[in-house]
């Protein structure tokens, strides 16, 4: 019997610092996936995994940095991510952490494993290096064929004894596999680039280890003691022993591999070759899909703390709530895309959307209700039509059908006037303020994905027919 199940992953964060909106923007996403499809097949069929990265040799030079042992520095920066998923009011089942032993020592067994059946060799690895990616890259990637455009820095050329993984065995069956979408990668201009590449340059061998000597602060190989796992080896495989591979292969059976693995567009190519080779020497399905979300700018400006205008989640979720953070972010544009966002248009949108509109709806109705004593029943009414943009991750146009039930209820007391009603037509009145009453029900149903502890008080306040504001008003 086929069992109904939903695995979401994000990347693990790299720990160099502290979260930001990009890493929220990711988290939040998978997290409505989450809860829709928990609602679709039940908490057991469904698993949500994110995580840290706490490997390299950017980690070795911030704690030296500081002054600190790597895992000191690591605890210290992945506590402040397990609060801001927290404050973000994020579901997931599992946090992973590359320096936990049962992922360290999964990591050995698999690297052993590709090594004992030819894999890996030893050999010489020379390429262009950014440091700020801690990735080796292709020309093609580059400006100039050297300038990383994403640190503005040119790369270094490195040459160092290193364990190759025989990436090229496995270039025209990934190539295969995701043409006929068996590895589906999304928006369709991110599959037609990966496949572009894959076409023009193809796949060489990759380095999948440092010497120990260069980079200390990693997982050692167990066939070589001098050499440490490369940073991307050890981060791919989370995905697996967060389910706890290879020990737990029956949890690992009914969840690998996952339905979608979420990701930025900086880390696509890494992940759609590097990662589904892996799996394919390692015996193990390739991944369903790749969903390959944009970039945020802030007042049309690339995100950047040297800039000024890095958004903090943390510091938005205590002003505005979690909640207007997670709508904020997922209604300014399509999610896949690159997109602007700013303070102050979250602001606007918890004043505008939030407040006025939803909050207002459900206070004036609730109020309404109980001055003119008007009976109301919850109804069996048909749900607002979202299943398919969550699960298509159209999320802007389920937040869009949302708001139009929310608007036209607003709309409809208006028009219907109730104040008018309750002294010339019970009966309407009635109908008027039940059929609102229960159009707030489906958009507290319709809501709970998104904005959980929004949906929550609405239920809860329809139901006790006591009105309190959902998003007071903002001192100055």
């Amino acid at each position: 019997m086929t069992v109904n199940k939903f695995y979401v992953t994000t990347p693990i964060y790299y720990i160099n610092d502290i979260p930001h909106m990009g890493h929220a923007y990711t988290t939040i996403a998978a997290d409505i996936l989450a809860r829709h499809y928990r609602k679709k097949y039940g908490h057991d069929h469904v698993f949500f995994m994110t995580g840290t990265d706490e490997h390299g040799a950017k980690i070795q030079e911030s704690a030296k940095k500081r002054g600190q042992t790597p895992k000191k520095f690591a605890d210290e920066v992945v506590a402040k991510y397990k609060q801001t998923w927290k404050n973000l009011n994020i579901s997931n089942n599992y946090f992973v952490r590359t320096t936990d032993p049962e992922h360290e020592k999964a990591v050995q067994w698999a690297v052993q494993k590709l090594y004992d059946q030819g894999d890996i060799y030893k050999g010489v690895y020379q390429a262009l290096y950014c440091v700020g990616c801690e990735q080796y890259k292709t020309k093609s990637e580059l400006i100039d064929e050297n300038i990383c455009p994403d640190h503005n820095r040119p790369c270094e050329i490195h040459e160092e004894e290193a364990y190759m993984l025989k990436l090229s065995k496995y270039s025209q069956e990934i190539e295969k596999r995701i043409t006929n979408d068996e590895i589906k990668v999304r928006p369709e201009t991110r599959k037609n680039e990966i496949l572009s590449f894959l076409k023009n340059e193809g796949l060489e061998d990759v380095a999948i280890s440092r010497k120990k000597e260069n980079v200390s602060w990693g997982i050692a190989l167990p066939f070589d003691q001098a050499h440490t796992t490369y940073v991307w080896v050890d981060a791919f495989l989370n995905y697996l022993t967060g389910l706890g591979w290879p020990q737990n292969m029956e949890k690992t059976g009914l969840f690998w591999p996952a339905d979608i693995q979420l990701m930025a567009k900086d880390i696509m190519r890494v992940h759609a070759t590097i990662w589904q080779a892996m799996l394919m020497a390692l015996d193990l399905p390739t991944s369903k899909e790749l969903f390959i979300h944009g970039y945020f700018t802030v007042n049309g400006k690339k995100m950047s703390k040297s800039l000024g205008n890095s958004l903090e989640p943390n510091e938005l979720a205590e002003k505005y709530g979690s909640d207007t953070v997670r709508y904020s972010v997922l209604r300014e544009f399509p999610f896949g895309q690159d997109g602007d966002i700013s303070e102050e248009k979250m602001a606007n949108r918890y004043t505008t959307d939030l407040g006025n509109e939803l909050g207002n709806l459900l206070q004036r109705t609730i109020s309404m209700i109980n001055k003119y004593e008007v009976a109301v029943t919850k109804k069996e009414t048909k749900p607002i039509e979202i299943d398919q943009d969550i699960e298509n991750l159209a999320f802007e146009s389920a937040l869009i059908k949302i708001w139009s039930v929310v608007k036209a209820a607003n709309q409809h007391i208006e028009a219907k006037a109730p104040w008018i009603l309750a002294k010339t037509d019970q009966k309407e009145l009635t109908e008027v303020l039940e059929k609102v009453y229960n159009d707030l029900y489906r958009v507290g149903e319709a809501l709970e994905p998104f904005l959980p502890e929004t949906a929550t008080r609405i239920s809860k306040q329809l139901e006790d027919k006591q009105a309190e504001p959902l998003f007071p008003r903002l001192d100055n």
